[in-house]
């Protein structure tokens, strides 16, 4: 007899903080009235906030980062996902994944 055992990923529910929320709008911002180019934000908005959303599934799963800047930053247990060149700093707190900053990769040292 062969058996399998199911492991089922708990779903989150995805809350923004101030922050996090503003970086999102700055991101948008920028790529529609300083590049010139609204339909690439909008497009760009969307990829991100599905990206976001997959969290839902498998925001737990993701490993503590190993960054001392963020560790610091965003405390002990802060994750951080990637979308194109933004990073999304994030923690999970029982059964909400909890964004903190969504911010270009590049300004995480």
């Amino acid at each position: 007899m062969i058996s399998f055992i199911i492991y089922v990923m708990p779903n989150y529910t995805i809350e923004f903080n101030l922050t996090a929320r503003d970086d999102i709008r700055d991101t948008y911002n920028y790529i529609a009235y300083v590049l010139f180019e609204p339909l690439a934000a909008d497009k760009y908005i969307e990829g991100l906030y599905k990206a976001i959303g997959k969290l839902k599934t498998y925001g737990g799963a993701v490993g503590i980062s190993q960054r001392a800047s963020v560790q610091k930053r965003y405390g002990p247990n802060a994750r951080t996902s990637t979308y194109k060149k933004m990073t999304i700093i994030f923690n999970v707190i029982g059964n909400v994944v909890l964004i903190r900053r969504v911010i270009a990769s590049s300004l995480i040292v």
